[in-house]
């Protein structure tokens, strides 16, 4: 069971209080990018309030912290997507409901994560909010999301939000190269640019040796552009990498590529690591044709979460574009 992460002291120290003048609200809405700790946060905020010792961090030796450690504490409940649905469903909004309306096993609370809540169908929203105009007692509701404007003003005006800023950048490279200490600072920054400063997120793709996989990615899209490989071989080389992730690469580098062409010093490259193989390119290729590519890629991007489509499709016809002219 570890500590809150450096930039979330601020909100663990709030809730602990408002939990020591027994004033804890029945909802929290935890909100802010992907890959800032917001599920991680939650889950140690159940871990604190289901503990027997009632600390500033669980014990992890009563039978709360064991069972919880088990997966298996009967006052915790975490709602998310069914395997192989893309929604939380109404029908397990109502499951919740009735489990609510249940007397907390241990006699402390019962704590509820329901994550990610923007995915709520309408009808299981609908369904929360019912709960949330008339919590239970001794009920605390976190509802994690991304997205919060995805849920609606009444959903979002019962809560009380807690909120993740993106950590100052010497405080994020800390925790990376301190967490992943085969992590070379550079890499580390570079990763944190890729993450758009989410840790979490930076921490997952270092896992991932993303690193490395797209310096490759990077040499493919050199030899499609000088006409040295076939673009549908390399299509099927990057889909084992991803679909998406392969796509986002694509998408960084033809922004780092429209910033070079807009101003000689960009403010900001997310990629600072390939700066000068990327300058190479864009010298070679027009201002419209790389907006022309980015608006591909959005497209791209845009169409592969529909699952009725072929990815292989999509992703080919985007490496198919960096082809020379004939």
């Amino acid at each position: 069971m570890s500590a809150p992460l450096p930039w979330q002291q601020p909100q663990w120290q709030k809730l602990l209080s408002s939990r020591e003048r027994d004033s804890l609200p029945h909802a929290l809405l935890v909100t802010g990018r992907s890959g800032v700790g917001k599920q991680r946060f939650a889950q140690q905020f159940a871990e604190v309030l289901l503990c027997s010792e009632q600390q500033a961090m669980p014990c992890g030796q009563c039978k709360g912290c064991r069972l919880i450690a088990a997966g298996s504490h009967p006052d915790l409940r975490i709602v998310a997507p069914i395997e192989d649905k893309r929604v939380i469903s109404v029908d397990q909004i109502r499951e919740l409901t009735h489990y609510l309306s249940l007397t907390a096993l241990y006699g402390g609370y019962q704590v509820v994560i329901i994550s990610p809540a923007d995915l709520m169908n309408i009808n299981a929203a609908n369904s929360l909010l019912k709960t949330l105009e008339e919590p239970p007692a001794k009920t605390l509701l976190m509802l994690v999301s991304d997205r919060p404007a995805a849920l609606s003003a009444t959903i979002r005006s019962r809560c009380q939000v807690i909120h993740f800023e993106r950590p100052a950048t010497a405080v994020a490279l800390e925790w990376l190269t301190t967490h992943q200490p085969e992590i070379t600072a550079q890499s580390a920054r570079t990763l944190l640019d890729l993450a758009d400063g989410a840790p979490l997120k930076a921490a997952e793709m270092a896992a991932r040796g993303i690193i490395s996989q797209r310096t490759e990615m990077l040499d493919d899209l050199e030899k499609i552009s000088a006409g040295r490989c076939d673009p549908i071989e390399i299509t099927k080389k990057w889909l084992k990498l991803g679909k998406k992730e392969s796509l986002y690469c694509v998408y960084g580098w033809l922004v780092d590529m429209v910033r070079m062409k807009m101003a000689d010093q960009p403010p900001y490259l997310a990629n600072t690591d390939v700066a000068m193989r990327l300058r190479k390119m864009a010298v070679e290729i027009e201002l419209p044709l790389l907006y022309k590519r980015l608006d591909q890629v959005n497209e791209a991007l845009r169409l592969s979460d529909n699952q009725s489509l072929n990815a292989e499709l999509l992703l080919e016809g985007v490496l198919i574009g960096w082809t020379p002219r004939r």
